[in-house]
């Protein structure tokens, strides 16, 4: 059983969803740590004992939906009893993505100007780079399970990791070309295709 949240934690993830919701809705540069505060009805100095400025704050937002995600992709994953249709829940819930998730990103980078998309490269490629890991990290779990469970064979670590990195940039890929006009149809067989392949080289 979890442990309740403390009160700095609770305030926390108010901060945390407040600011996520302004910078959807205004883009992150018209929003102030003032609007936050604000907005979360507490005065600028509480949002700086979290935070430091507005930078670490647009980081930890971005965090937190990571985390979401990978909390989501479990739920999901976890609903399905064997190794193959658990990856293919995998395959299935990173092309379509989250709705939450997919429009924050939208919204956001529509209003990013030039300065904005240099300012925040770093920071979203950390983000890209934490996702990756908690997917790797979540991935391995589903794996370990198979074995334990008596569905696999354990398999080579280092094969395991170059075989992890093809399926989450792959599935990326396909992520990118479900939207076109040309491919729109066919993702899902892709996807599904691409899960099958990936169980029948875990189990090789």
């Amino acid at each position: 059983m979890s442990q309740p949240l403390s009160q700095e934690e609770i305030l926390k993830s108010q901060i945390l969803q407040t600011a996520q919701d302004l910078y959807q809705r205004y883009g992150i540069k018209k929003v102030t740590m003032d609007d936050v505060a604000k907005a979360v009805g507490k005065t600028r100095s509480a949002l700086y004992y979290y935070f430091k400025n507005r930078d670490e704050l647009f980081e930890a937002v971005m965090i937190s939906l990571v985390d979401e995600v990978k909390d989501e992709l479990e739920k999901m994953i976890y609903k399905e009893e064997t190794l193959e249709s658990r990856i293919r829940a995998f395959c299935f819930a990173k092309v379509k993505g989250f709705k939450k998730t997919r429009n924050f990103i939208t919204a956001i980078e529509a209003r990013m100007d030039s300065e904005e998309r240099s300012k925040y490269s770093d920071i979203i490629w950390e983000i890209h780079q934490r996702m990756m890991r908690s997917e790797t990290t979540l991935l391995k779990k589903v794996i370990r399970d198979a074995v334990t469970a008596g569905e696999i064979n354990e398999p080579d670590s280092k094969a395991l990791d170059v075989l992890l990195f093809v399926l989450l940039s792959s599935i990326r890929g396909i992520r990118r070309e479900s939207v076109s006009e040309n491919y729109k149809d066919q993702w899902e067989d892709g996807a599904e295709m691409f899960a099958q392949m990936i169980v029948e080289k875990i189990k090789a």
